[in-house]
């Protein structure tokens, strides 16, 4: 999923500066990547029982997978890739990525292939976290703010 910011005015701007605004606005991108990481990196409450499971077959795959194994305990399990703390920002000056390797990552927080049971437990999904991100006002708060560090 990625979301595009439009500001409008920046050539005169620019021409005001004297610097290439894709250098003025980089932290801009920089802080509104640490915000919606926060959104997305937050772990919900308990799990909810009963589990909504994909599938039957995928209830069954589970548990041979596990092989009689302790349930799954989020964060410490053997198997956990710890969801919440991998998410990282990496920017440039043409912007920001907000991601993560977990293998199940999508399944857990992807607005298209989130499963039902991730989304009964809470999990905000990455169009939830952007969402929440937008109805802060923090996005034109900060960009403001980063074009009036760089102008004065």
């Amino acid at each position: 999923m990625s979301y595009t910011i439009e500001v409008r005015g920046l050539e005169k701007l620019q021409a005001k500066l004297g610097i290439p605004l894709r250098v003025v606005l980089a932290p801009a991108w920089l802080a509104l990547g640490q915000q919606l990481k926060g959104y997305i990196s937050q772990y919900p409450g308990p799990v909810t029982y009963p589990l909504r499971w994909p599938s039957a077959a995928h209830r069954r795959a589970y548990f041979a997978h596990r092989r009689g194994n302790l349930p799954y305990v989020r964060g410490t399990d053997y198997e956990s890739q710890r969801l919440g703390a991998s998410w990282a920002v990496e920017s440039d000056d043409f912007g920001v990525v907000v991601g993560t390797r977990v293998t199940y990552a999508p399944q857990v927080q992807s607005d298209e292939r989130q499963w039902a049971m991730h989304a009964a437990t809470g999990w905000k999904t990455d169009k939830q976290a952007a969402e929440e991100l937008e109805a802060s006002g923090s996005i034109p708060r900060i960009i403001e703010n980063t074009i009036l560090a760089a102008y004065n």
